[in-house]
Order: structure tokens, then C-alpha cells, then sequence
């Protein structure tokens, strides 16, 4: 007959064991395993096409392209390979980082740059007789074109009405200075000779694209006194106090400001010294290979 340890044991043996947990390690190969998988996924599809599924998600979340493309060789051409040059160490002169200097700056100066002959054939088919740019009679190096106009008084000791007008320059046509009088009494004569200022102030404006002397027409029109000094030049429109109804207008450059006057000196090219032949700065070397030549002359 079995004692009682014997049916411990037989009963323990009808019992089946438990399964033992698994391993760390397992589930961390499974784990990297399956990430492998789905990024292999990932990167196939992203890839395929000429990664166009790639494209599509950067442009989408506007993230920059990091993906720098080669651009194809054009046809029928090949790599340039060589050795690379040597560094050549290079000297800048201090004076490239220096400042500028104060004493030596220039400033925007205002030219007339109409020519002279075309002011005075606009002033002339605006109804401004003059006679056209031509030589002085007192200076054979100065040009000038002058208009008259006087419209005598109708009746004794009345005041005449007159408009006149001089422009001086060069003979090349550079204007250097522009003057006129007006004399305008309170009667027909009077508007006639103010109306010929206002023809001849929108000529010269329109001419020389002087449109910020626009006031200035303004002020002629309402004989009101008109002063204005702009990138050296004066124009001054102004009243006569030793003559009832006369006015001035001057235009002329102005040299007070010392940079106005080193811009104008710097471009003045008369006082230029003069360079020398084309021959004479050619180097000793290519001398004995000057050809005299002549010009070819012209069919008949």
C-alpha cells in the first residue's frame, strides 16, 4: 500500500508545467527586426520613382530639398581635370579701408544741359523772337542769343512794356548763364510782354527737365519773388525796388559751397592737361611695328 509522500508525488506528475517566460534579447531582435521591416517599407516607397513620394512629403511640409542635384554634362563635352593652383598672396593698399576724405569730396552739381542753339529754336517757335545762337560782338570765345521786345507807351510819360532776354555759353553750345528782364505795366502791353516770360520759363523747364522748378512758374505768373539754390546753380526771380513793375530772373552757378566748387573744377575740361599722342604712349616695343597707313580712297 503507497505511503503519502508516494500520492504527493503521483498527483504532482498528472499536473502539466508552466511555460517559461520569454527572454529579454527575444523581444529586442524581434522589435529591431520588425523596425527593419517597416523602414525598408518606408524607403521603397519613398524612394521608388525617382523618389517622387520623397518629393511630394518635403514639398508638403515645406522642408528644404537637402539632396543637391548633379546636373548632367551637356553632350559631346568632359571633365576638366588638372592640378590645382598654387594660393597668390595678395597686397591691398591701406588706403582701400580708409575713409574718405572730407576735403576731398564732391557734390551733384546741376548743369544746363540743353544745348544753346536748341533753346533758342524752342524759344523761338514758342513766339519768342531772338536772333539764334551766334558769336558775340564784344567776345569771339562767347555765344549768346538775345531777344528784344518793347512796346512803347500809347500814351505820354507812361511806362513802355519790354521783355528781353540773354543766354551766354560756348561755342560747342554749353550754356553758362541765362538773364531776363521784365518790365510789365498794368495794361495790355503789359500782359503781352508777362505772357512772352511765361512762354519762354516753360520752354527752358521743358528743355532742361528742370521739373523742381515748377514753384518757380507758379511765382512768375503771380510776379511774386521766387530764390532757389539747387546743386549749385541760383535761380532767382526778383523785383526791382528802384522801378515800379520790373522784374529780374538770373540763372546762374554758384561756387560758394567749396565741394559744388571741386566738382566743377574736377570736370572742367579746359583746364585738363593735355595727354600725349596715341604714338607716343605706345611701349618702345611695338614701335618698329607701326605701319604708316592711308586712307583708302573713295569710288567714284
Amino acid at each position: 500500500m503507497p505511503s503519502g509522500d508516494d500520492k504527493d508525488k503521483s498527483g504532482l506528475r498528472g499536473i502539466r508545467a508552466k511555460p517559461a517566460p520569454p527572454k529579454k534579447s527575444a523581444m529586442l531582435l524581434f522589435a529591431a527586426l520588425l523596425a527593419a521591416f517597416t523602414c525598408a517599407i518606408i524607403a521603397t516607397l519613398l524612394l521608388a520613382n525617382d523618389m517622387r513620394n520623397l518629393r511630394i512629403l518635403l514639398d508638403r511640409y515645406d522642408l528644404e530639398w537637402l539632396i543637391v542635384e548633379t546636373p548632367p554634362q551637356p553632350p559631346g563635352t568632359r571633365a576638366v581635370t588638372g592640378r590645382r593652383l598654387a594660393a597668390v598672396p595678395l597686397t591691398i593698399p591701406a588706403q582701400f579701408f580708409a575713409g574718405p576724405e572730407m576735403a576731398a569730396l564732391g557734390a551733384f552739381v546741376r548743369e544746363v544741359r540743353a544745348n544753346g542753339g536748341e533753346l533758342c529754336a524752342a524759344f523761338q517757335a514758342a513766339g519768342v523772337d531772338n536772333q539764334g545762337w551766334q558769336q558775340s560782338q564784344f567776345d569771339r570765345k562767347t555765344f549768346e542769343c538775345l531777344s528784344e521786345t518793347l512796346l512803347p507807351a500809347k500814351a505820354e510819360g507812361a511806362q513802355n512794356a519790354s521783355f528781353f532776354f540773354i543766354i551766354k555759353g560756348t561755342p560747342e553750345g554749353e550754356v553758362s548763364s541765362i538773364r531776363m528782364k521784365l518790365v510789365a505795366p498794368e495794361n495790355a502791353d503789359g500782359e503781352t510782354v508777362h505772357r512772352l516770360l511765361i512762354k519762354t520759363l516753360e520752354q527752358l523747364i521743358e528743355k532742361t527737365r528742370w521739373l523742381d522748378l515748377a514753384p518757380a512758374l507758379a511765382s512768375a505768373e503771380a510776379l511774386a519773388d521766387f530764390t532757389a539754390v539747387r546743386f549749385g546753380l541760383s535761380f532767382r526771380f526778383t523785383h526791382e525796388f528802384s522801378a515800379p513793375r520790373s522784374y529780374n530772373l538770373i540763372i546762374l552757378p554758384t561756387v560758394r559751397e567749396p565741394a559744388v566748387s571741386r566738382s566743377r573744377t574736377y570736370f572742367d575740361s579746359p583746364q585738363w592737361l593735355k595727354l600725349p599722342a596715341v604714338i607716343a604712349r605706345l611701349p618702345g616695343f611695338l614701335l618698329p611695328h607701326i605701319v604708316a597707313t592711308a586712307p583708302m580712297p573713295s569710288a567714284p
